[in-house]
């Protein structure tokens, strides 16, 4: 019986001995997961900042896109005046001739 026990004995502190080893086991690899998410986390915070000071970047550059979109419909807008109103078109002669003046003192 005293043998009986021992085997048991024995088995039981080998059954033991292997369960600490697969729970440190199980923990290095908690660990080592960790640390992988850790950087995968820090990898993706770097670049959802940089993709947020892009998103800005794009923002600005789209409202000042918008602002010369509206200057130049404004300058098409009096330029369009100009070529159709009398006013404008006496404008353009007066400068016309005011260039040729220039043109002809020079010489």
């Amino acid at each position: 019986m005293d043998e009986r026990n021992e085997y048991w004995k024995t088995m039981y502190e080998e059954l033991e001995v292997q369960m600490k080893d697969m729970m440190s086991m199980t923990l290095e690899l908690i660990e080592s997961n960790g640390m992988e998410k850790q950087k995968t986390i820090e990898k993706v915070t770097k670049e959802n900042n940089w993709l947020r000071e892009e998103l800005e970047k794009s923002k600005m550059a789209q409202m000042e896109n918008i602002k010369l979109n509206k200057e130049i419909r404004r300058l098409k807008l009096l330029e369009h005046k100009f070529n159709v109103t009398y006013a404008g078109k006496f404008t353009l002669k007066y400068l016309a001739l005011k260039s040729s003046i220039k043109e002809q003192i020079k010489k």
